[in-house]
């Protein structure tokens, strides 16, 4: 398999899960080239890790952000690496052994060059029954509806050689992306969804994906083990969604009849299933979240009444 791999890794006080991760890398059957750690948390990262990586023949480095932010720490990962192809994984998933070589015989597979990313879904490691009860939620209160008409994979076709193998991507999750490496030096996540926002990866699939042709693997699988996160208070993290799904819209979505619908349905979708699921579980983290939606539509609702009254 030809062509030279980086692997990008934002993270942010979580060492544990960036220690399991490294020793995931190590143990692949094709090992990176290039190892590029972005660290905008409070805990420095164990030098050992770099040795370790570096012991394996692995390009190694950090760099060192003192603002968090993950769509920032992205492009300060994609702006370093040097790879034919990157690949962007968050420090909290586990990859098996053969997951770096997979996924570059994907993109070997594509002659034509007609692939601009590939996204690797992912498996929860607690994919037990309360999972799939809150799937199901999302399911039929209508999550996520809303997406752009335009996408350039839709009217590209992959070669034979990937016949089967991919499928056209609404998203690619930003903890287990890849794009070629031409792709990655010109396209960047929007910054200003500071800190740990919800959605930059949306946004970023959803205005990249109208000119770059983005796919998924459909035999590919990576799990997704999340530990303690940096997102802030749960409250904020429900005035945030609704802020930042507002952004995606407004740069990735073309406007049109069923748009503004699709919009209230997923805040509509989102707030009775964080609370119903609160109330359900005694989880006041997801009341608050609910709550902390409620307050966002609310001062905006109000801003806007006042906007229209006083013109």
């Amino acid at each position: 398999m030809t062509g030279t791999v980086s692997v990008v890794i934002p993270t942010h006080d979580r060492p544990d899960q960036l220690q399991r991760l490294i020793d995931c890398l190590c143990r692949q059957r094709r090992i990176p080239d290039q190892l590029v750690i972005v660290n905008d948390g409070e805990t420095e990262t164990d030098m050992a890790i770099l040795e370790q990586v570096s012991a394996a023949g692995v390009e190694a480095f950090e760099i060192r952000r003192n603002e968090p932010s993950s769509a920032a720490s992205r492009n300060a990962g994609l702006s370093a690496a040097n790879g034919d192809i990157v690949i962007c994984l968050d420090d909290d998933m586990v990859p098996d052994e053969g997951f770096i070589a997979d996924l570059l015989d994907l993109y070997n597979r594509d002659v034509e060059r007609i692939v601009s990313g590939i996204g690797v879904p992912y498996l929860e490691e607690n994919d037990g029954w309360k999972y799939r009860l809150w799937e199901t939620f999302s399911l039929f209160t209508g999550r996520m509806r809303f997406r752009p008409r335009i996408r350039a994979a839709n009217y590209i076709r992959p070669g034979p050689g990937l016949a089967g193998l991919l499928e056209p991507a609404v998203m690619l999750s930003g903890g287990s992306l890849s794009l070629r490496g031409e792709v990655a030096e010109r396209c960047r996540f929007d910054e200003t969804m500071g800190r740990y926002s919800f959605g930059e990866d949306r946004e970023f699939s959803y205005r990249v994906g109208r000119t770059e042709p983005l796919y998924a693997a459909r035999k590919m699988r990576i799990k997704h083990c999340p530990g303690p996160g940096g997102r802030g208070r749960w409250f904020d993290r429900g005035r945030v969604y609704v802020r930042n799904m507002l952004h995606v819209v407004r740069t990735g979505v073309e406007p049109g009849v069923g748009t503004g619908m699709m919009v209230a349905m997923d805040f509509a979708g989102a707030f009775f299933q964080h609370l119903l699921w609160g109330i359900l579980t005694a989880g006041l983290h997801n009341v608050l979240f609910a709550a902390g939606m409620a307050g966002e539509l609310m001062s905006r609702g109000i801003a806007g009444t006042r906007r229209l009254l006083c013109e």
